[in-house]
């Protein structure tokens, strides 16, 4: 497949997720100020916070880690989107790219501690499971549609392999 006609398309995914996402980061820090939350549902509100952590509050205090772990998955990602071998692998991929980038953006730009030390922007919360933003809905989304696509991508190659042909030229 020409790289071209992966790294176009692919490219226009990652600028959209990162551009949605720090749109999104911005309004919550204007509109979430002093601590006012905005009730959507019943259990959803928008509720501005940090995270220095992984998804979901995890491995707080761990900042510089993280960095270093989503540059390597953004070089890998960016590599299985070069080196895709269907269009919608790439944009899977870029999907999830996309997200990392955003989040990897607000570690190195808010950072005050260090390099890759800064927190990241999560306002979308839902009281009963945690606090996210629009990145951490694209890297999910994206690892979940990975993830289908591969068990897609092996049950056809299985069905292929599964075919019965006769044995002989028909006769006994």
């Amino acid at each position: 497949m020409n790289r071209r006609s992966l790294v176009q398309p692919s490219a226009v995914i990652v600028t959209a997720a990162v551009a949605l996402d720090q749109i999104t980061k911005w309004w919550a820090e204007t509109a979430l100020d002093n601590g006012r939350v905005i009730n959507v549902l019943p259990t959803l509100e928008f509720d501005l916070s940090y995270n220095s952590g992984f998804s979901f509050g995890t491995g707080s205090g761990l900042g510089p880690w993280i960095g270093l772990i989503v540059i390597a998955m953004c070089g890998f990602l960016g590599w299985l989107i070069v080196n895709a071998e269907t269009r919608l692998r790439a944009a899977i991929a870029a999907t999830i790219l996309g997200g990392a980038i955003s989040n990897l953006l607000d570690r190195i730009f808010r950072a005050d501690d260090g390099v890759l030390s800064g927190e990241v922007v999560d306002f979308i919360n839902v009281t009963w499971y945690a606090v996210f933003n629009v990145a951490d809905i694209f890297v999910v989304c994206g690892a979940i549609a990975f993830g289908a696509n591969e068990i897609w991508l092996s049950r056809q190659a299985t069905d292929e392999t599964d075919t019965v042909e006769p044995i002989g030229n028909g006769t006994t």
